[in-house]
């Protein structure tokens, strides 16, 4: 039996967008700072080492959403359904489509969706869970006999990387 992995990943740092709101045009084109591709990267590299392949990476459709997302991948797949304001069950139904053949999906995207999507995909738990900017949740579901097994393999944020 194979199991399936997803990676609930943050964005990293992003610049201050001044008078924006959540998901308006201006917001979307915030770009990462330096210590956020520092940060980015560094993710990326344990992702890398950590997660077996093959892995789809699919980013938010927001420019630093993607930026930390290329680290692992130059040319992720977009969805606005892990747009900044896109609802849990939006952002979950990507994980519901997904095909379970052994492979990993890498979601990037923002708080508090992405908190809250990965408790309640681990959990069923219902709850706010605040992610530090490029922090991780790694779930791995298990197919067996019993039914279906979910469980939190790594909660990681980049400080915890640091050299």
């Amino acid at each position: 039996m194979s199991n399936f992995n997803v990676i609930f990943w943050r964005h990293a740092e992003a610049e201050d967008a001044l008078g924006s709101t959540q998901g308006d045009e201006t917001d979307l084109r915030r770009n990462l700072t330096k210590q956020g591709r520092r940060d980015a990267a560094q993710v990326a590299g344990w992702i890398k080492s950590q997660l077996p392949k093959p892995w789809t990476v699919i980013s938010s459709p927001a420019q630093r959403a993607r930026q930390t997302a290329q680290h692992l991948n130059d040319y992720a797949g977009t969805d606005a359904r892990l747009r900044p304001d896109a609802s849990m069950e939006e952002l979950l139904s990507i994980v519901s489509e997904f095909p379970r053949d052994g492979g990993g999906l890498i979601l990037v995207g923002h708080q508090p969706t992405l908190g809250r999507a990965g408790l309640y995909w681990i959990t069923g738990c219902d709850q706010q869970f605040s992610m530090r900017k490029s922090g991780l949740l790694w779930a791995v579901e298990r197919s067996r006999e019993v039914g279906i097994k979910r469980s939190l393999r790594a909660c990681i944020s980049a400080d915890l990387l640091a050299d």
